[in-house]
């Protein structure tokens, strides 16, 4: 593995989708060449036990764990890994989206406990309490 790519070593699956994406496809560029604080994040993300799920940039690049990938059924896992917010989560973007473009705005962080996000798994709608921030 090349030196600038050793922040990708470890985790499970997700690390090996992370580390054989084509990064230079998105608007992130090659992996190699990402500000060290992305790769710091990218690699917490990976190497946790408890589900996480980032998104990163203007487009909001999606990076989860393989703990998260558990949650999210085959409509959405490994396709959402480096995948645009919006286009991956436009079911519930009406909910989600303008959460995120606030914080994106520079609004304050926020908190949701137990938010119904009706989200398709498995091939059905279903109602889901979300926790997340």
């Amino acid at each position: 593995m090349q030196h600038s790519l050793e922040f990708l070593a470890r985790g499970g699956e997700m690390a090996s989708l992370t580390r054989s994406y084509d990064w230079s496809s998105s608007s992130l560029g090659p992996a190699a060449h990402w500000p060290e604080i992305l790769k710091t994040t990218v690699r917490l993300v990976l190497t946790s036990h408890h589900p996480m799920f980032i998104w990163w940039g203007p487009d909001l690049i999606q990076f989860y764990n393989d703990a998260y990938s558990q949650t999210m059924g085959p409509e959405r896992h490994p396709s959402a890994l480096g995948q645009p917010g919006r286009e991956c989560w436009g079911e519930i973007w009406d909910i989600i989206g303008p959460q995120i473009m606030s914080v994106m705005a520079g609004g304050e962080a926020t908190w949701h406990v137990d938010q119904l996000v009706p989200v398709t798994r498995h091939g059905k709608r279903e109602a889901v309490s979300w926790t997340y921030g």
